[in-house]
């Protein structure tokens, strides 16, 4: 049997794979959902702002300051970004580690607008070793991945809309 032919076949094996199939019936009910219910931008700017605004620990945690090399990095946080999206609606995104090679994590953060059928996917990748080139202790790794989780996340709604 052929490479091509030995592909084709698992890819016909995957496609008919339980986890295809109810993955496949779960994206297509969000799909007519968000054509029966389309979003309303106004609705949405009125929500998302109720939404950031409802504490000042809300408010204050929308958006992020760190220190790095002497500069101070300031931005949209995390939790804006899952304000942003819980607000717009219509959307599948999230974001995980998706390889850690022993000196990088990689990240992928992924937005999916169901109304528009328009999907972002972003890779982020993190150093995860010292300047000395030492790797970071598991739980350094595990912080690390979390931080690269949370960059490709906050840059998956900004690259699918241009929020930023």
């Amino acid at each position: 049997m052929s490479i091509e032919n030995q592909e084709l076949e698992v890819l016909t094996e995957a496609k008919d794979s339980a986890i295809y199939l109810v993955t496949k019936a779960e994206i297509d009910t969000q799909i007519a959902t968000a054509k029966a219910f389309p979003r309303s931008m106004g609705v949405f700017l009125k929500k998302a702002e109720s939404m950031a605004i409802v504490t000042q620990d809300v408010a204050a945690s929308c958006n992020y300051s760190v220190s790095r090399s002497g500069k101070k990095i300031e931005g949209p946080s995390v939790r804006l970004a899952e304000i942003v999206c819980a607000a717009y609606g219509n959307l599948r995104y999230g974001s995980r580690v998706i390889m850690n090679d022993g000196k990088t994590i990689t990240a992928q953060g992924i937005c999916h607008d169901l109304e528009n059928n328009n999907c972002a996917t972003v890779e982020v990748k993190r150093r995860m070793t010292n300047k000395d080139g030492k790797t970071f202790s598991e739980d350094m790794q595990v912080v690390t991945g979390n931080a690269a989780c949370a960059i490709a996340f906050r840059m998956q709604y900004t690259r699918l809309y241009q929020l930023h």
